[in-house]
């Protein structure tokens, strides 16, 4: 989105497209699938693609990405570890919560450090349709 915003705010516009006429969002949304499916497609294949040749690319990074990964996984990992245990320790339970509790510090984390287009990734594949929408909204906004 950079300074003016545009991948939040055509986020948003759509969220609320899609609140304010969910009949007309019905009629197209098989088309949209479709067309967001092949364009993340797209991006999977083209991100992160070098400029320079990829052996010297991945010989001059290899090292500082790995330990940067490592840090990153294993400190969000023991912090999602900390608050899965913290939620199971709760002692009022709240109705139909507890089981998509997993689902949505997966789909939450996945959103924070791949973004929007892993976390909707995540959610789609595993059938959790009810969490593609806020996967975006959290991927995008933050």
């Amino acid at each position: 989105g950079g300074h003016s915003g545009a991948l939040p705010l055509a986020t948003c516009l759509t969220l609320m497209f899609t609140l304010i006429f969910p009949n007309i969002s019905k009629l197209i949304a098989g088309t949209g699938e479709a067309l967001g499916t092949s364009l993340l497609y797209i991006f999977f294949a083209t991100a992160g693609a070098p400029g320079l040749s990829i052996a010297d690319s991945a010989r001059a990074s290899f090292i500082p990405i790995s330990i940067f990964l490592t840090l990153l996984y294993s400190i969000h990992g023991g912090v999602l570890f900390l608050a899965m245990k913290i939620a199971s320790l709760r002692t009022v339970k709240l109705p139909n919560t507890s089981p998509w509790l997993p689902q949505r510090l997966l789909v939450a984390s996945s959103a924070a450090i791949g973004g929007p287009a892993t976390a909707a990734a995540l959610a789609k594949s595993n059938n959790w349709n009810s969490l593609v929408a806020p996967s975006l909204i959290v991927g995008n906004l933050g």
